[in-house]
């Protein structure tokens, strides 16, 4: 199976949508179905894989790049509207 999704680090928690995956079709990483998104996710976006609770730290890179601001489910579009900075994190 063609992969559709690159997971980076293995302390992700997301993997990255390398094309256009469709609400209800497979999320394949490394030529192997994962789960099915739950809804349309834009290519180079991230994708839960797991579900993440409010407050969870989510990591790309091995890093922690943002926390959840309400769960997140397993296949579910990770953006801007379900997360925020890391609070400690802001510089100024």
């Amino acid at each position: 199976m063609k992969s559709n999704a690159l997971r980076i680090n293995e302390k992700d928690n997301i993997v990255i949508a390398i094309q256009p995956i469709k609400k209800g079709g497979p999320v394949v990483v490394d030529g192997r179905k994962l789960f099915s998104a739950t809804e349309d996710i834009p290519l180079g976006h991230k994708i839960a894989l797991v579900a993440l609770a409010k407050g969870r730290k989510i990591f790309r890179y091995g890093e922690p790049i943002v926390q959840a601001t309400r769960a997140i489910k397993k296949g579910e579009w990770v953006h801007v509207h379900n997360t925020q900075p890391i609070l400690g994190d802001l510089k100024e």
